[in-house]
């Protein structure tokens, strides 16, 4: 290209791209704009892989609740009535789609930096938690197997609470102060019991 040969001879650099450095050019910009990413992925890599884990599996929960509304309707659904309104009974009347409805809670979490959003992710590993341990009062004590995944289980989401809690991600990210982590945790407890509880009630009525 003409116009490149005559900015090498009038700027003798040793490539063009060096000449895109020294003019300020947006080259320049976007390897800054890259470094800053980095350095912010670097920094909190342990709340984006949480976040990134709860998408996940809102994702995959959906998906296999749409699954299994769609083979129930192939199963046992009425083929005569409009489809549409046969998938809504099998949604609301079941519950596949309780997942993922569930997982909506930390999801609007996963896109709110500020304390809320700390609250509502917390609160579905409190649930979690508590989900876990409810029906672990009535394992078999002779099968080690379901107590030894029960005890990873409940000691994984322990972690994720107490990195949770870390400043690095309470106090830096959601801008929650020390002080007010013993209360936070409590409203955030409070709602992931309550919804273990609803469940529970839910499954006694046979809903």
């Amino acid at each position: 290209m003409i116009w490149i040969e005559n900015i090498a001879k009038k700027h003798p650099y040793p490539s063009i791209l060096e000449y895109y450095k020294v003019f300020n050019h947006p080259y320049k910009q976007v390897t800054t704009h890259l470094r800053i990413t980095a350095e912010h992925i670097r920094e909190n890599y342990l709340i984006l892989i949480i976040k990134l884990s709860i998408f996940c599996l809102f994702i995959f929960s959906l998906i296999y609740g749409i699954s299994n509304i769609t083979d129930h309707y192939f199963a046992v659904g009425d083929w005569n009535a409009d489809r549409l309104t046969e998938y809504f009974l099998i949604a609301t009347n079941n519950y596949y789609l309780r997942p993922s409805l569930i997982l909506l809670i930390p999801i609007i979490g996963v896109f709110t930096n500020k304390k809320i959003g700390w609250i509502l992710i917390q609160s579905y590993f409190y649930f979690l938690i508590t989900n876990l341990a409810f029906p672990a009062t009535q394992i078999d004590l002779t099968d080690n197997t379901l107590i030894i995944l029960n005890i990873i289980g409940i000691l994984l989401i322990l972690l994720i609470i107490i990195l949770m809690n870390k400043k690095k991600i309470s106090n830096l990210v959601y801008g929650i102060k020390k002080s007010e982590l013993i209360n936070k945790n409590i409203i955030a407890s409070v709602i992931g019991i309550s919804i273990t509880i609803i469940l529970v009630m839910i499954k006694g009525n046979g809903i």
